[in-house]
């Protein structure tokens, strides 16, 4: 599997019925009889009908915790009572089954931003004896949304910037003349 701009825990099933499974958990995992796909672990019959809950955090981290399992849910041998952040190498067990984090892709935690609005005057180094007026540059980034806006001039062309499936493309937009 790869990162490609994602964030994901992956699982290796190490004993019990799937072992051998590779289990890739994005924002969430619910571990149980009564759970959808990978988390029915193969028909694991000594786990809970809700066991345990593997998921993203804010901050990008990953948790587990036990869901008022009979059986109870174990890292690294260790039966967790609240929830827990897991880190490469542990060792998660629940029921008959036993899994190993192999890999943890974190991608940074987004920090809420203002946008950014700034003018600036364009100068040419030399001036010429008849010098133009200064060319005006706009620049607004608006980082939440992934996005900029570039106007050169008064009512000039807007050049705008737009960060899609991690890939900067070019929009351009014809200024508004003012009436």
């Amino acid at each position: 599997m790869s990162g490609g701009g994602s964030t994901y825990l992956r699982l290796e099933v190490i004993s019990g019925n799937a072992t051998g499974a590779t289990i890739a958990v994005e924002d969430e995992l619910v571990i149980g009889r009564h759970a959808d796909g990978p988390g029915r672990l193969s028909e694991d019959e000594e786990i809970s009908r809700q066991h345990a809950r593997i998921s993203r955090e804010a901050t990008g981290d990953y948790a587990i915790e036990d869901l008022g399992s009979s059986n109870g849910t174990f890292v690294n041998g260790l039966r967790i009572q609240s929830p827990r952040l897991l880190s490469l190498g542990d060792s998660i067990e629940t029921g008959a089954t036993t899994l190993v984090v192999r890999e943890i892709v974190q991608q940074p935690a987004a920090q809420p931003s203002p946008t950014v609005v700034s003018r600036v005057p364009v100068v040419p180094a030399a001036a010429p004896a008849d010098p133009a007026p200064p060319l005006a540059l706009e620049l607004e980034v608006d980082l939440d949304a992934r996005e900029a806006r570039i106007a050169l001039g008064e009512g000039g062309d807007t050049v705008r910037l737009i960060l899609e499936d991690g890939v900067w493309r070019l929009r351009t937009e014809r200024a508004e003349p003012d009436s």
